[in-house]
């Protein structure tokens, strides 16, 4: 096929190609839901969705908190930073590379002492990909212990990136962030081994001094007060009871 030919058809392919993408996509989710396809926390564009929804929500829903007081004396109050959540499965790489896709200075991911101490998280909830469609929906926190759903709404051009269409509020109440992380799952779980490790040394200690406190009664138990110990009389006693009959 010569320049000119190649020239003309390569438009043509680039539009038939994006169609054809756009057309086969199928509908995946993250996490999945039930008759939709896993779609892969880790690949593209699953992060880059998931920080810019992330982003979207905390822009827009972050006003309606309190500012937070500084550490330092001296320095303004400031509103909450961004401490983000995210389903289970996402490895703890990714939880970083979200944060970055976040573009919000003081993005850190979420712990578990953020969740006992009532620090406000915005958690993606579900990701959802069709064709040139994305929806992300993000729990954020409506102040106490309210919180709420959002969904923010992205489509792209065909071999274009997502972009931020719309969001939406919905007067949903939802139950708290939990923390997911794959470093502090682990580190509760070690917590949770070492106290039933230690429960179970001091059952034993109990036991085994039971044990012993019991063999040392039994070893300072007279001869005499064992059944059937084969003792014979004294020549004393014999006499004396001959003596009487």
């Amino acid at each position: 096929m010569n320049d000119s030919l190649c020239r003309f058809f390569r438009p043509a392919l680039f539009v038939a190609l994006g169609l054809s993408s756009v057309g086969c996509t199928p509908h995946a989710t993250f996490p999945s839901d039930s008759g939709t396809e896993i779609l892969a926390p880790g690949m593209y564009p699953a992060p880059q969705l998931m920080g810019m929804g992330l982003k979207a929500t905390y822009e827009k829903t972050v006003g309606d908190l309190p500012f937070v007081e500084a550490s330092v004396a001296g320095e303004a109050a400031a509103p909450p930073a961004l401490v983000y959540a995210l389903p289970s499965g996402v490895s703890a790489g990714d939880w970083k590379q979200i944060g970055i896709q976040t573009d919000i200075d003081g993005a850190r991911e979420v712990t578990r002492a953020d969740i006992t101490n009532g620090t406000p998280v915005w958690e993606v909830k579900q990701l959802r990909i069709r064709s040139n469609r994305a929806e992300v929906d993000v729990v954020y926190p409506s102040g106490g212990d309210v919180y709420q759903l959002a969904t923010a709404i992205f489509k792209s051009e065909p071999f274009g990136p997502f972009r931020l269409q719309s969001f939406q509020r919905w007067l949903i109440a939802e139950d708290m962030p939990t923390c997911h992380h794959p470093v502090e799952v682990a580190n509760a779980k070690a917590e949770v081994d070492a106290e039933a490790a230690r429960k179970a040394a001091e059952e034993k200690a109990v036991a085994d001094a039971e044990a012993a406190k019991k063999a040392a009664e039994n070893e300072a138990s007279p001869a005499s007060d064992l059944p059937g110990d084969g003792s014979a009389p004294s020549a004393e006693t014999d006499a004396e009871t001959a003596a009487a009959e």
